[in-house]
């Protein structure tokens, strides 16, 4: 496997986890910053971040949590 599939197996991973984190949001089973904190700091910890880039990290994160509902503050 080159280096360049093994990054875009990596990112479809990532992808994956984000949007299985997102649908925990949605659920109720885990507050918004929790779930973005703990997925930024797997692909920090996992060397994603340096090997793809913060950019393509942040885009993964934004399309996973994009559609998530936010609560309102009243």
């Amino acid at each position: 496997m080159t280096d360049a599939a093994k990054t875009n197996q990596q990112l479809d991973l990532f992808g994956a986890r984000c949007r299985e984190l997102a649908g925990r949001v949605n659920a109720g089973g885990m507050a918004f910053v929790e779930a973005i904190d703990l997925a930024y700091s797997a692909a920090i910890w996992s060397g994603l971040c340096d090997s793809s880039g913060d950019d393509a990290v942040q885009k993964i994160l934004a399309d996973a949590f994009m559609n998530v509902r936010r609560k309102v503050r009243s």
